[in-house]
């Protein structure tokens, strides 16, 4: 059987109907052009990129921090919001108030930049805004300065210089820091309670000491941390003779009730205390 014209030449086998072989054939994988056309569009592809990174080194970087600090910033909205809706703050007064009271300038106690946690405490004890005599010493008690402050019963003189010595505290500090000096016991332990209330939420220790109590409870207690000493003169004054009262690093010392307090001090300085 003659199979000369079954195949035109250079199809099949390279030969014309496998007699007559074709001159121009040359053999070739049929996929390997594709394959090496599929190689340089990928490092095409690759080295377009690696120019765009050269080009924009800080690009990516950028967009992902600004979207980082827009969620940290929304976060710190959030948790700024929820902290005042979680508080127990007590009903309102309603009482009547003087413009000893009223007569503020419109300060709010978050501009001071007071810590957190003692505006927690503030909030918790019922203070809504700075009352005048509190805009008038928290600011300048801030800052270091010597004040002589003087205010009617009832509008908040205790917690204005309460609060300026718990924002200066360091609590990772175990020493004295604040003293506050007061004429009797009633109003040491009252003083002492107002400054446990407000940095309820801070992590410092406050002492009261009077006379008339236990000397023996008082030394033992001075051997645990105390960040706040609230006292009458003698009696610290007892204490800090007999050496475990250590004041030297005192860096806040409070009078309350000066014209009080005087004679108290010139009686415990005047006769020796045994």
């Amino acid at each position: 059987m003659n199979t000369r014209g079954r195949y035109p030449p250079g199809i099949g086998n390279g030969r014309g109907g496998n007699v007559n072989a074709n001159p121009n054939f040359q053999a070739r994988n049929p996929q390997q052009q594709y394959v090496q056309r599929n190689t340089v569009q990928n490092q095409q592809a690759f080295q377009q990129q690696q120019q765009w990174l050269r080009r924009n080194p800080m690009g990516t970087d950028s967009s992902s921090n600004e979207v980082e600090k827009t969620v940290q910033s929304e976060a710190v909205d959030s948790s700024s919001q929820d902290w005042k809706a979680r508080l127990k703050i007590p009903p309102r007064d309603t009482r009547y108030k003087t413009e000893d009271v009223t007569a503020t300038k419109g300060n709010e106690f978050e501009d001071y930049f007071l810590k957190r946690e003692l505006l927690m405490g503030i909030y918790e004890k019922g203070f809504e805004r700075p009352s005048p005599i509190q805009e008038e010493s928290i600011p300048i008690a801030l800052t270091g300065s010597d004040i002589l402050a003087r205010a009617k019963n009832g509008t908040g003189k205790t917690a204005a210089f309460c609060i300026p010595a718990l924002e200066k505290i360091d609590q990772d500090t175990n020493v004295i820091q604040v003293v506050i000096l007061v004429p009797t016991r009633e109003l040491a332990l009252q003083t002492s309670q107002v400054c446990k209330e407000l940095g309820k939420h801070l992590k410092i220790q406050v002492m009261v000491t009077t006379g008339g109590t236990s000397l023996k409870d008082d030394i033992m207690r001075l051997y645990q941390p105390v960040h706040l000493l609230v006292g009458t003169p003698g009696r610290i004054l007892d204490l800090a003779k007999k050496g475990v009262c250590v004041l030297k690093d005192c860096s806040m010392l409070i009078m309350d009730e000066e014209n009080n307090l005087k004679a108290c001090i010139y009686v415990s300085l005047s006769y020796p205390v045994f």
